[in-house]
């Protein structure tokens, strides 16, 4: 969720992952059917580490906001106020 473009709306940016790890998955398997090449294996690479990425993402969106929803009520209305 490498995207800057979602803080007011979450979803949007885990639904953005999503797209980006189905468009690497479907990436990745035209590039395992075929044999294999230095280069090929590269770009399998590149697209493991974009899946990761988006799935550390997703994760880390998700943390935050359980930490935002477990928070007390009080808490998060201060810190609406401050930003």
């Amino acid at each position: 969720m490498s995207k800057n473009g979602h803080l007011d709306d979450p979803a949007a940016g885990v639904r953005d992952s999503l797209s980006a790890i189905r468009h690497a998955k479907i990436q990745l398997r035209h590039l395992t059917g075929t044999c294999t090449s230095p280069t090929k294996l590269a770009s399998q690479i590149e697209l493991c580490e974009v899946l990761l990425g988006e799935i550390s993402g997703i994760r880390s969106s998700l943390a935050e906001d359980l930490a935002q929803t477990r928070r007390p009520l009080q808490a998060r209305s201060h810190t609406g106020l401050n930003s």
